[in-house]
């Protein structure tokens, strides 16, 4: 049975803001159990966000310049990036922060995406703005022309550089239509967004201004695929092709999910823009490209920018409409199941943006309340409850109140080692 829970909470900030709301107003118990992970953007206070499974506050934090992309990475640590540093910042579960990570030879770290690898690796990107003669590639080019570039680096744990990559090397600013006739004085023209590992080892980015998903090499930098845009190798078998797409996660076996914006799909679907999550495997014998998989919203949502799509543990999707300011109001975080039910719908107030938003079985371990052992010998443990005062066992990993003999009752997170 779905339960619909209504929270209307206030976030909380040191300073004086106008407070954006949020509710969730679908909750069942086919969404997966863990807790909920995102900063909120747009109006203040942009607030660092983690949620429970039924809908607790369980950290609320306001860091100013930190915590962009907050989500748990790929080493099992919370990552985040810093704009007023220009680096992404790392935190144990002790709520350490154990590192920070820059760019090396003179670069300053993109805020889209960050790889902290189990072995201690760490993936980041930088844009890369320079000088380019366009008077000497076009009729009518800039001869001063500022055209951005792409570095990719990748460091040990000892933040040595082990590989660089650069797009100067490999794209070419005539291979984004957008910009026809090439005549302006500056070109954003590849704006990646998201980087992955492949199930084979290799980096695969997503290029929003190029509606292109590029497939590297991860040690001789040599393109191996390009999918999408004006150099798209693969032909779409029964779906049109994505338009300035967000979050391109691998899921292995070549198959990949992104979260289409949309927004140039008017030309292909003859409706008015809408965005969608989408999941594709690709051929690359054939070089065909199936979807799988979609999920579009029964409003037909449009997000120009943001957005997020993760593939959870019991197969749900979570998607995240992160822009709907043209409709006058803010996020929408939906999860669903592989037949489309939604079982969980978070919805925020006009000026409250998601640029991402996942979902981890994880959260901060405090030793301070690790009741596997009760030192206090007058009072004894009598029940356990969990968030909606319903009556369980001891449970790891989840926000419970133990209630005692004396009638106090704690706030518990207990941890498994």
């Amino acid at each position: 049975m779905r339960s619909i829970i209504t929270l209307g909470l206030l976030l909380l900030s040191t300073q004086v803001y106008t407070q954006t709301n949020y509710e969730i107003v679908i909750n069942s118990p086919e969404a997966y159990q863990g807790n909920l992970f995102f900063q909120k953007g747009g109006d203040p206070p942009k607030n660092v966000m983690i949620i429970s499974p039924e809908g607790e506050e369980l950290f609320v934090e306001n860091w100013g310049m930190k915590g962009w992309d907050f989500k748990v990475n790929d080493n099992n640590h919370l990552t985040y990036f810093d704009r007023s540093s220009k680096g992404w910042f790392v935190m144990d579960s002790l709520q350490q922060v154990v590192d920070s990570v820059y760019c090396l030879n003179g670069y300053e770290a993109d805020n889209h995406d960050f790889i902290a690898l189990p072995n201690g690796n760490y993936v980041l990107f930088a844009y890369d703005m320079q000088p380019y003669p366009m008077d000497l590639i076009v009729e009518g080019g800039n001869p001063n022309a500022m055209v951005e570039g792409l570095i990719i680096q990748e460091l040990d744990s000892d933040h040595n550089l082990i590989f660089e990559w650069s797009s100067w090397d490999h794209f070419d600013v005539l291979e984004n239509p957008y910009f026809e006739p090439w005549t302006q004085e500056e070109f954003n023209f590849i704006h990646t967004n998201s980087i992955d590992i492949d199930f084979d080892g290799h980096f695969i980015i997503s290029s929003r201004n190029m509606d292109e998903i590029t497939k590297i090499h991860r040690t001789s930098g040599e393109i191996i695929w390009r999918w999408g845009g004006a150099m798209n190798e693969f032909d779409f078998v029964n779906d049109y092709p994505f338009t300035h797409q967000h979050t391109l996660r691998c899921l292995g076996d070549n198959k990949y999910l992104l979260y289409d914006n949309g927004n140039y799909s008017t030309d292909f679907t003859g409706m008015p823009n809408y965005s969608r999550a989408v999941e594709y495997v690709l051929d690359t014998i054939a070089m065909t490209c199936t979807q799988t998989w979609e999920y579009v919203h029964p409003d037909f949502l449009f997000t120009p920018s943001i957005g997020s799509t993760q593939r959870l543990p019991n197969g749900n999707t979570l998607i995240d409409f992160g822009n709907l300011q043209l409709l006058e109001t803010g996020s929408i975080l939906v999860e669903v199941t592989p037949d489309n039910e939604v079982v969980f719908q978070l919805e925020y107030d006009n000026g409250g943006n998601l640029y991402r938003a996942h979902k981890f079985d994880w959260f901060f371990y405090d030793n301070t309340e690790n009741v596997q052992v009760i030192e206090d010998r007058d009072r004894v443990l009598v029940s356990i409850f969990n968030t909606l005062g319903q009556e369980v066992e001891k449970q790891c990993n989840t926000l419970q109140f133990y209630l005692y003999s004396d009638g106090s009752v704690d706030k518990v997170f207990s941890v498994q080692n």
